[in-house]
């Protein structure tokens, strides 16, 4: 079978084209459909979900849900708790991940193989969830926001990417700087990090995404419920039973459960998706030119 520029189309290699797309696309159809139908129930009319209505289509259209659950003084709370700790999480995060994978990156760097392993051997082993809560106990931390930030300020797989991508950037970039007259701190911030740029907005991502959606620490370390992160607060809204369990009253006894639970998760993940257009074109070439050299 020949193409009209002669060339030889084999049948089997388009049926398993065919095939894979028809696979992948049933996989991002299942993917997609839990957030889907979360949009649906809470942008439908609130007595058509109490009914049981919806199937695939919304029913009417209510932003009702909405609006209760902003009026919700420990939404607002959480919500402040998770922006605080994902903007000074992500920021001290990647500055520390990324001027350590610099400096394990060079060559000439004393120590270079002992700090090497000693990285890659955290990756391996850590000390377990009691021995972390009596190391933020007995300093101090618990109950505060550092208790979410300062644990996990760095994590070794970042700091491994970021090092070998450090390692793909030819010696004579820095070698020509050098000769220039420029010192380590100039080197590291006006030319390393404008070419790790791709490798370092893939980081930033992967650590802004894990404090956002952090849950356990804000389980473990924090007691006092306005100091509690968004996602220890939408742990508390699945969980819940009925409306006056979510606020404590019967404000919002009107409302569905489920329309405000759907409201919430939507609200609480719609910051983090805004984030993703932004550094979608960073995130394959980051990853991909990372894990070249080991």
């Amino acid at each position: 079978m020949k193409n009209h520029s002669g060339n030889i189309i084999k049948p089997e290699v388009d049926a398993i084209k065919i095939f894979s797309y028809t696979i992948m696309t049933i996989f991002a159809i299942m993917c997609l459909f839990p957030f889907y139908y979360i949009v649906v129930v809470s942008i439908s009319d609130p007595q058509s979900v109490r009914e049981g209505q919806l199937i695939l289509w919304p029913k009417g259209f209510s932003l009702d849900a909405y609006k209760v659950t902003f009026q919700h003084a420990r939404f607002y709370s959480s919500f402040q708790v998770s922006l605080i700790r994902t903007i000074i999480g992500t920021a001290s995060g990647i500055t520390l991940s990324s001027s350590l994978a610099y400096a394990v990156s060079r060559k000439y760097l004393r120590g270079r193989k002992f700090f090497t392993i000693f990285i890659v051997f955290t990756m391996l082993f850590n000390g377990g969830i009691i021995p972390t809560y009596l190391v933020v106990r007995y300093t101090g931390l618990i109950d505060t926001i550092w208790a979410l930030i300062l644990p996990n300020l760095m994590n070794t797989f970042n700091v491994v990417v970021l090092m070998n991508f450090f390692r793909s950037i030819p010696d004579e970039i820095e070698e020509s700087a050098k000769i220039d007259g420029a010192n380590d701190l100039i080197i590291f911030f006006r030319l390393m990090i404008p070419v790790a740029m791709p490798s370092i907005a893939t980081i930033t991502l992967f650590i802004a995404v894990y404090h956002w959606n952090a849950l356990m620490d804000g389980i473990l370390y924090i007691n006092t419920p306005v100091k509690k992160p968004l996602q220890v607060y939408l742990n508390d809204i699945v969980v819940a039973g009925q409306t006056d369990d979510l606020f404590g009253d019967s404000s919002a006894r009107w409302m569905p459960t489920l329309s405000l639970k759907t409201a919430t998760i939507f609200a609480s993940t719609l910051p983090i998706l805004m984030v993703y257009p932004f550094l979608q074109r960073y995130f394959v070439k980051g990853i991909m030119v990372g894990s070249v050299k080991g």
